[in-house]
């Protein structure tokens, strides 16, 4: 009914009702504009009336101050059923904005973590934004390090904060990778420290690998460092059935390797090198030797092993010795060395008294100038057919 259809005559007739019950549907209406989906009146009632026992002000709030829609903010309430006044989320929405997050971020920050909107703001939260500037993080950095994971919000300032983010600064090496790493994988500030973090940093020191390897190893793959403590001994068990001696440089190698491939892709890229020709325990020792074979996509390292064995005139056993050859560039090594050696063999001038993995895993200059140039005079198309091979593949 419009405001205009409420005549005094009208009114006289139904009473009172009738205006309660325009100003119901009014107030309805005003709930159903926040809300993302076109939902109706009735079901917009329902769902105010039923959604949570909490107080009626903060599902509106949520909707009209946060922007969250009817469910959302029904589901959030359920979080802050003790705040019976606008006055507190008021702050918390006031201060957010004073450190650079728009509508959209605090969307997302009250609906992952509702309870945001009861903190105190001078006990809570602004300390802990005040400590993390003292630490180095600048205005625009905090944003995106409180959306990865809202949950730091909630954590004690000195008891928790801090000391994580000193712990992952020491082993990044330096805040500015710590930061670079937090805006991507902001996740491993919530593991715990005493239960996961201390007690894996002390199994890998044991087993002989130095700080500056684990901090390469964080580097890279941030999550083995979080696995549970129970897991990360079953994966350094796998390392040491490899016959990886646990002092060794590879071993960090190997069990980074490890953690990121599960037993089936392990089996199954053991089957693949098997078709090649490999037994298991040469496949293992190629992997203990080189772990990044795993990486090696099937269709490449069929054209590799094709290459190396068919026209080469490796052995599959040979490759297996010397696996580092499996990571070199089939276009832009292995193929141009492999032509120009057998040039110089044609010309009578290399007997190729050099195995093939010696040829190949010498520097380009030290190859260039070994292999090419020394050569020029007597033979000057070889300088044009290897580097224009070379060419070739790097276009």
């Amino acid at each position: 009914m419009l405001l205009s259809e409420l005549s005094s005559s009208h009114l006289r007739r139904q009473g009172s009702k009738t205006l309660l019950a325009y100003l119901h549907r009014r107030r309805l209406g005003v709930l159903l504009s926040f809300s993302s989906s076109s939902v109706t009146t009735a079901t917009a009632a329902a769902a105010v009336k039923g959604s949570s026992p909490g107080p009626q002000f903060m599902l509106e709030y949520l909707i009209t101050s946060c922007g969250l829609s009817p469910s959302e903010a029904a589901k959030a309430s359920k979080h802050l059923r003790r705040i019976e006044s606008p006055q507190r989320p008021n702050s918390v929405l006031g201060f957010f904005k004073s450190e650079g997050f728009d509508d959209a971020d605090i969307k997302k920050i009250v609906s992952r973590h509702p309870r945001c909107l009861g903190f105190d703001v001078e006990k809570t939260l602004a300390p802990k934004f005040r400590a993390l500037r003292d630490l180095g993080f600048s205005r625009s950095d905090l944003p995106p390090l409180v959306l990865s994971n809202p949950s730091v919000l909630n954590f004690r300032l000195h008891r928790t904060l801090l000391p994580r983010i000193e712990l992952w600064r020491n082993l990044f090496g330096s805040m500015e990778l710590l930061k670079k790493f937090l805006k991507r994988k902001n996740w491993f500030l919530g593991c715990s420290i005493e239960k996961k973090i201390l007690p894996n940093l002390s199994l890998l020191r044991d087993y002989g690998i130095p700080d500056m390897g684990i901090s390469l190893m964080m580097k890279r793959h941030p999550s083995l460092i979080v696995r549970r403590p129970d897991s990360l001994r079953h994966l350094v068990g796998r390392v040491e059935e490899l016959g990886v001696r646990p002092h060794s440089g590879m071993f960090a190698w190997v069990l980074q390797t490890l953690h990121t491939f599960s037993k089936a892709r392990f089996a199954a890229k053991m089957e693949l090198m098997r078709s090649f020709g490999w037994s298991e325990s040469e496949f293992l020792t190629a992997f203990s030797k080189a772990p990044v074979i795993l990486t090696v996509s099937k269709k490449v390292m069929q054209r590799k092993m094709e290459f190396l064995v068919k026209e080469a005139g490796c052995t599959p056993s040979y490759v297996a010795r010397y696996p580092v050859l499996l990571m070199y560039s089939l276009d832009k090594r292995l193929v141009p060395r492999y032509r120009a050696m057998e040039i110089l063999k044609s010309k009578g001038l290399h007997a190729m008294k050099c195995q093939l993995y010696g040829i190949m895993c010498v520097s380009e200059k030290d190859f260039f100038e070994k292999f090419i140039l020394c050569h020029k005079e007597k033979v000057p198309e070889l300088h044009e057919i290897f580097t224009a091979g070379c060419k070739k593949a790097a276009s």
